[in-house]
């Protein structure tokens, strides 16, 4: 009755696949120890089946804080990222597996070729190739995957998970408690992040995208043992469509004459100046180098310029145009479109991706000082910014900084009525990566842009005027104690004439905590009290407004 059963899973496998949906890659996803004792007797014959289909399924171990003593070096390494699949899937015990997603879970001991089988005939809308490729100095891992859709799907959150592996680990001597020496396909690290990144929601047969990732190497036993395991899933449903492993081989185009217009960069999310000087990267697609194209523009549907480029890129080679300064006026909503319109003289095999239109806004009007909220990346020693007026000159700026995936809270210093730019850096050409980001806020909780997902600069611009402001300062002797606070939190100034006056209290993202409206306040001494006492540690925000001027302080609170 078995043989039947996957006689006849087999024959509809290849009856969908006819149909245009591809082979699946299973994926087993194991959660395991090195201080758990189960994990050690059932999981040599797990990765000896693993080991025996690896044509047809591949694994993520991800390594837990438990059971005592807590030690597993493997989960030391990178806890944020073992823990966040851990609560993803709502794990309380170890050894246990779920494959694809939440199409079956149980434990290793109870994955057999049987069940393997079943998952593998399940056809999948994808197919996905990956390459890895290790920098030259050998400090760094590339990858590069190929996603092409073979059948339409839809579903409401979709994501790609990128996980570098190392695929064989062992120890001369037992790393934890339950004698295990050797571990196999140990997660390194989740890129873009463990959360994974956020595809289109539907997909039709015939379109394809190509994603990019890098990693810094870090707590890498061997490097000849790493690889990539890229699997596809349904954030929502946790059902997993397909997953792939990686290997040094380059990949296969999909068409021969095949340019991607990739990205657009430095152009503002919010201007105000009427002004951009925008860069694209073009990348070659396709099996034949490119040695032509061209690629026109326009803003808020004026003229098209177009670009003649001319050079010679081969598959994945990539090629940056500057376009020059564009003056434009200035809309309440404006598109920046980029095309491609031919390549090579002839038309592009998949113009599906020749096309971005950049929507952006006028900028924000305030009148009072506004904060960024800086969040640090892992590599803080990369990160610049500069604060520039009207006529370009630098009247503010930072970095580089020191404490890797710390909150820099930082008070804009405008200091006349002007259209300011703020121009953020990132030497390693990978922005703000992670949960890095970047957050302007001004008034009572109102966001001027935010940004973290750029290459080497992001670029937005504000307005400042301090029009119907006199020049004397609103408020002297503003005291905010004790510093740290663990319980109450006090707040005094001195404000030079009769005023509405309000003392809000805000978190590092810049969400209003505690809020005191004092409303309308004679000239002279006063204050405010906030109940700190079940706030989390941290840094916080105190900010006093009397008038149309704003004024800021950081506390601490333990």
């Amino acid at each position: 009755m078995k043989k039947f059963t996957l006689l006849v899973l087999s024959t509809l496998m290849v009856i969908a696949i006819s149909f245009g949906q591809s082979q699946r890659m299973v994926l087993a996803e194991e959660f395991t120890s090195s201080t758990c004792g189960p994990c050690a007797s059932q999981n040599p014959a797990f990765d000896a089946l693993l080991a025996q289909n690896a044509d047809i399924i591949t694994s993520v171990k991800y390594h837990m804080s438990w059971p005592s003593p807590g030690n597993d070096p493997m989960y030391l390494q990178n806890p944020a990222d073992n823990n966040a699949r851990r609560a993803y899937y709502g794990i309380n015990s170890v050894p246990h597996v779920h494959m694809d997603g939440d199409w079956w879970n149980g434990m290793p001991s109870q994955v057999n070729q049987a069940r393997i089988n079943m998952a593998a005939a399940i056809p999948s809308p994808f197919s996905i190739q990956v390459q890895h490729q290790l920098s030259p100095n050998a400090d760094s891992i590339y990858i590069t995957t190929l996603i092409d859709v073979t059948d339409n799907v839809s579903s409401g959150d979709l994501r790609a998970f990128v996980v570098v592996i190392e695929k064989h680990i062992h120890f001369n001597s037992p790393p934890g408690t339950n004698g295990e020496r050797d571990f196999y396909n140990v997660m390194k690290k989740m890129l873009p992040t463990n959360t994974g990144k956020t595809l289109p929601a539907s997909f039709t047969t015939g379109e394809y995208m190509i994603l990019t990732n890098k990693w810094a190497l870090e707590n890498v036993y061997d490097n000849d043992e790493l690889a990539v395991v890229v699997f596809i899933q349904d954030y929502a449903t946790k059902e997993v469509y397909q997953a792939a492993v990686s290997s040094t081989n380059a990949l296969t185009p999909l068409f021969t004459n095949d340019a991607e217009l990739t990205n657009v960069y430095y152009a503002t999310d919010k201007n105000c100046s009427g002004t951009m000087a925008p860069k694209f990267k073009i990348r070659n697609n396709g099996s034949d180098a490119i040695t032509s194209m061209d690629v026109r523009y326009f803003i808020n549907g004026g003229d098209t310029t177009t670009i003649n480029w001319t050079g010679n890129l081969d598959f994945l080679d990539v090629a940056e145009i500057q376009l020059p300064q564009l003056s434009f006026p200035v809309e309440d909503t404006n598109h920046l479109v980029v095309e491609i319109a031919s390549v090579n003289g002839t038309s592009d095999d998949y113009p599906a991706n020749n096309n971005k239109d950049h929507e952006f806004y006028r900028a924000d009007f305030l009148g009072e000082p506004a904060v960024m909220f800086l969040g640090l990346d892992d590599n803080p020693e990369q990160t610049t910014w500069k604060l520039f007026n009207y006529a370009g000159d630098v009247v503010q700026e930072g970095g580089p900084y020191s404490d890797p995936n710390s909150i820099q809270t930082i008070i804009l210093g405008f200091t006349s009525s002007s259209c300011y730019r703020l121009e953020v850096y990132d030497s390693g050409n990978d922005g703000l990566t992670g949960n890095g980001f970047y957050q302007v806020v001004y008034g009572t909780n109102s966001t001027a842009f935010t940004g973290g997902d750029f290459a080497d600069k992001d670029v937005n611009e504000i307005t400042y005027d301090i029009v119907g402001i006199d020049e004397q300062e609103a408020v002297v002797n503003l005291k905010v104690y004790p510093n740290p606070a663990s319980d109450n939190l006090s707040v005094s100034f001195t404000q030079n004439n009769s005023r509405p006056v309000s003392v809000l209290l805000y978190d590092m993202l810049g969400k209003v905590i505690q809020e005191n409206n004092l409303g309308l306040q004679p000239a002279g001494s006063l204050s405010a009290t906030f109940n700190v006492s079940n706030l989390e540690t941290g840094v916080y925000i105190v900010r006093v407004r009397s008038g149309e001027k704003a004024y800021f302080n950081k506390v601490f609170v333990k």
